[in-house]
């Protein structure tokens, strides 16, 4: 008796295999061709013997219908629509492919999926470089294809995925495709690389740094295990709970102390978000099948205009840490002695450990949660360029390198950040007993930095958004100290206000100010739509690059000042609700995360992303679910373990400086 429970199955494999064949006998005057024209060129090749076995094999099994042939030919790439809208990226199918196992009774054929990176021959790219000037769309999507540049910030150059049988070396496929384009004369070249020709079971690439990797997270591991143990079954005590999961995580939940500035929470958490669903888009139109969707229409839309606006996000959190610098030590600086040793101790105790790890399990251990077509070219494209920059990244120089292609690149930002921390001492060891000379040197700091900013953006005709990406925009805005230093200086002032001025602000001026501060941040957002849609002018790009971001945090600065001072009211309440007391715990752990969520999400897709802004939330989502959890990682491995170590230091420093007094 026939089993029922597998008549579907059968019935929609063989009208699968029907549709297949149908497709193959419309073409089958070019594939006969192509066979014979194939089977000579095996013959006079020099392509290994294996690979010429096995590609006959598969020629003459194509026409006879087998199974794993189809399969082979159904798993490589056909174009797609769509390629005057951006789609350069040509997947096939590559679980298809891997799939792919056809035992003979001489030998055994094995699928590899191969990612053939696509540039113009050079005589074809020599004639279009001396064409009409095109439109930025227009350029970036021709200079995907064009040698040596196709590795460009908006995309990762067009590639076609290709199934040949694994015997095949990187070598025959060389002298194959090289056969194709002088034979039919194609202005179209394929390359190959050893890491973007995938097979099952291929083993990671592992280097020594790797390794020693793997062993100094078995031995945290086993740490953290241990002082779990010690504090919930021994009941035990002392620094060595520091390390303790279940401590930690009591402390993570638990209501902060300081409620004067716990306005902070929901401002870090909101901006956190708000960095993140930049990053996502930016890093997301990478992957775009409309990629001239996004250069040309895309920016434009109001609805994308919070995507356009991460920026702000980035200098609310200078101005954080301006503001927090500055109020924690003038708050703490009378009751503990600070030497200027001490001072940058504090800092970089906390941030380089966990800088390291970052990096570590970004170069590292990120590999092998990648797998796909565009998983291996990030890998190619950000990871490996990491094993070159890991030493600015942990010494916070990172900011001035002029290529930016790493998968950490977010961390410019504790670049900049540690850099203006450094500086510091400059205006907090004197403003106590020099209050008007420290306050106007800042002031020429701040339009020192203004200057910058505007003549930068004159000068290098840059312009002001991410969306318009550059090498030369990164290193000369974007990931500058200097473009950034006017928020930060900001907010050194709001703490300074915040610990020595007791300002009474009467209602209606405060309700004034607080309405004029969220009416400037929403123009300072809803304005850019106007620089985008009209054409590029220096002199308006100059002045909003110069002026946009003090503005931004100067009116933020404002709101957290009236919260601080008790007359934030219902903003106060929500800014300081408690889900944001517990998540801004893991801003900093999101922030370090994110952008390996953000590749290994969109690494393992089997095909390109049609970029809008419905697409842009779900990816936004799944990235805050995957990014949370490692977060809370980082929180109770590192971040919770060194600010209690910095606790019992601190405990410590009191005793003495009681002893000594």
């Amino acid at each position: 008796m026939p089993n029922l429970s597998r008549t579907p199955l059968v019935v929609m494999k063989t009208a699968l295999v029907f549709l297949l064949a149908v497709s193959l006998s419309q073409c089958k005057l070019p594939l006969t061709f192509l066979k014979f024209q194939a089977t000579q060129f095996l013959k006079i090749s020099n392509t290994s013997a294996n690979c010429a076995t096995d590609l006959s094999l598969l020629i003459s099994d194509l026409f006879d219908m087998k199974m794993w042939a189809l399969k082979m030919f159904d798993a490589t790439t056909k174009l797609d629509a769509g390629i005057l809208s951006g789609n350069v990226h040509f997947f096939g199918d590559y679980d298809l492919c891997v799939s792919i196992k056809e035992e003979t009774k001489t030998r055994t054929v094995e699928g590899k999926y191969c990612s053939a990176i696509i540039t113009l021959n050079t005589s074809f790219a020599e004639v279009h470089r001396q064409m009409p000037k095109l439109k930025n769309w227009e350029k970036t999507i021709f200079t995907m294809l064009l040698p040596g540049e196709s590795n460009d910030v908006q995309g990762i150059g067009g590639f076609i995925g290709i199934c040949v049988p694994k015997s095949c070396t990187l070598g025959d496929l060389e002298t194959l495709t090289g056969h194709v384009e002088s034979k039919f004369k194609i202005p179209i070249h394929l390359s190959f690389r050893e890491e973007l020709c995938l097979y099952k079971n291929k083993s990671a690439k592992i280097n020594k740094l790797d390794l020693l990797a793997y062993c100094i997270f078995i031995f945290i591991g086993v740490v953290l295990v241990a002082s779990t143990f010690y504090d919930v079954y021994l009941q035990g005590s002392g620094i060595f709970m520091i390390f303790s999961v279940h401590t930690n995580l009591k402390k993570a939940l638990h209501q902060a102390e300081n409620k004067n500035l716990s306005c902070l929470n929901g401002i870090k958490v909101i901006s956190c978000l708000w960095v993140i669903y930049g990053h996502t888009a930016l890093i997301g139109s990478i992957i775009a099948k409309n990629l001239v969707h996004r250069l040309t229409e895309w920016k434009y839309w109001r609805s994308s205009i919070f995507a356009c606006s991460g920026h702000y996000g980035v200098d609310t959190f200078f101005m954080l840490s301006g503001l927090l610098v500055s109020y924690g030590y003038l708050k703490n600086s009378q009751k503990l002695s600070t030497s200027l040793i001490a001072f940058y101790f504090k800092r970089l105790s906390r941030l380089f450990p966990t800088v390291v790890i970052v990096v570590i399990i970004q170069t590292s251990l990120l590999k092998l949660f990648i797998d796909g077509p565009y998983g291996h070219l990030f890998l190619d494209l950000f990871i490996e360029k990491c094993y070159d920059n890991w030493p600015s990244i942990v010494f916070f120089t990172f900011n001035f390198m002029r290529d930016f292609k790493c998968a950490i690149n977010h961390l410019w930002y504790l670049s900049s950040d540690t850099q203006m921390y450094l500086l510091s001492p400059a205006f907090l060891f004197f403003i106590r007993k020099h209050p008007r000379k420290v306050i106007a040197g800042m002031g020429v700091t701040f339009l020192f930095a203004v200057g910058y900013s505007v003549a930068v953006t004159f000068m290098k005709k840059l312009g002001f958004t991410y969306y318009d990406w550059s090498n030369e925009f990164a290193y000369y805005l974007s990931f500058s100290t200097i473009n950034h230093l006017p928020s930060w200086l900001i907010g050194v002032f709001c703490g300074y206000l915040l610990q020595f001025q007791n300002v009474q602000i009467p209602k209606k001026l405060n309700i004034f100010l607080l309405f004029v501060s969220f009416l400037s941040m929403i123009l300072l957002i809803m304005n850019q739509l106007s620089l985008l849609e009209g054409e590029y002018n220096v002199y308006r790009f100059a002045v909003w690059n110069g002026l946009a971001r003090p503005a931004w945090s100067s009116a933020l600065a404002y709101i957290i000042f009236s919260c601080a001072t008790g007359y934030g009211g219902i903003i106060n309440s929500f800014l300081s609700h408690y889900v944001f007391n517990v998540l801004s715990k893991l801003t900093f752990g999101m922030y370090l995360v994110h952008v390996g969520m953000i590749l290994v999400i969109i690494g393992n897709s089997r095909q390109g992303l049609l970029f809008n802004n419905r697409q842009l939330l779900l990816y936004f989502g799944e990235m805050c679910a995957c990014s949370l959890p490692f977060a809370l990682l980082v929180h109770l491995t590192f971040e919770a373990p060194l600010s209690s170590l910095k606790d019992y230091t601190s405990k410590g420093q009191k005793v003495l400086a009681d002893k000594t007094n």
